[in-house]
């Protein structure tokens, strides 16, 4: 079966299908989705560049920056791979938008003037970091988890309560809470569930589950759908999962010689010790869990099964036997 829907578990092929001008409509019901009771009327995509956020060969630390018609900032962002001190990461984004309110007030005012700074507003509109994970965050209380799955921070009084401010606020999905597994589409009840499923197992399936209902969901089938994209769209996403799955395979690989070479000091030891055939079945055994892994992960991408062949190795039977796993 040839994939239908795109993967976009990925950030860079998470923007190539939120930034198109036509799916416009469909980011404003995820964030509304996230932000229950606000109707964004308008959303404008932010010049990310202008803030001189680079990172390596990407457009800029955010995968999506936008302001809506009331000021208000968000940013959203897609991370695929666990990150160490994740939270701290989005805390250092939030940062930009804050500081760039403020410095766009100072433009205004006259710097001949050296009385502008006891005039300057400091006044925040608000910032909104949503963060989707296919992963999990560590919580010391578990009932911070909505539905066991979504959190929402923001900044208050320890002993009361009371807010500080709305400037800053963060809400997480974390899609690997999701308790049901690939094919289990008919046990997702609430709407959290099946945008979740829909997220993290949508480019897996052939055609939208017939229980998943409401706009957000079926645009989102929509819009992924390969033969909804025209052809710089399908461009851009081959060329971004080329890359990840080039990524993916050079980080096994870098997993893979660190194996074998400890492996093989192990071996150098244990001649002494008669463990030397023990030892070469160990190297064999991991190297091939680690290719069936490297392989897996393709699947799961999307990937072809000849492309798979060809990145690892492996027999078409063998890429077929893990895909029906």
């Amino acid at each position: 079966m040839s994939q239908v829907f795109a993967n976009i578990l990925h950030d860079e092929t998470f923007k190539v299908v939120f930034t198109e001008p036509s799916n416009r409509p469909l980011l404003i019901k995820l964030i509304e989705f996230f932000l229950p009771g606000k109707k964004i009327k308008t959303l404008t995509y932010d010049d990310k560049e202008q803030h001189g956020l680079i990172l390596s060969d990407k457009t800029s630390i955010f995968d999506l920056y936008c302001t809506t018609d009331t000021g208000e900032r968000l940013i959203i962002e897609m991370q695929f791979s666990s990150q160490r001190s994740f939270r701290d990461r989005m805390l250092y984004y939030s940062t930009y938008p804050i500081r760039s309110q403020v410095m766009e007030r100072m433009k205004l005012l006259s710097t001949e003037d050296e009385s502008f700074l006891r005039r300057m507003d400091y006044s925040l509109n608000p910032v909104y970091v949503i963060s989707i994970l296919n992963f999990k965050m560590s919580h010391d209380n578990p009932e911070t988890l909505e539905e066991g799955m979504i959190s929402r921070y923001e900044l208050r009084s320890e002993r009361t309560g009371e807010k500080m401010t709305d400037a800053l606020n963060f809400i997480f999905l974390e899609l690997g809470r999701l308790k049901w597994k690939e094919g289990e589409a008919g046990r997702c009840n609430t709407p959290l569930e099946q945008l979740a499923y829909s997220l993290k197992y949508g480019h897996l399936l052939d055609a939208k589950p017939k229980d998943f209902e409401g706009e957000l969901i079926s645009e989102l089938f929509d819009a992924t759908a390969f033969a909804n994209m025209d052809e710089v769209q399908l461009e851009n996403y081959n060329a971004i999962m080329t890359t990840e799955l080039d990524i993916i395979a050079q980080k096994n690989f870098a997993r893979d010689e660190g194996h074998a070479e400890g492996l093989e000091i192990g071996l150098a030891e244990g001649r002494a010790k008669g463990l030397k055939e023990g030892l070469k079945e160990g190297l064999k055994e991991g190297r091939a869990e680690a290719i069936h892994d490297t392989a897996m992960r393709m699947i799961q991408s999307g990937c072809e099964n000849d492309f798979i062949c060809r990145m690892t190795g492996l027999a078409s039977g063998e890429v077929e036997a893990l895909r029906a796993q």
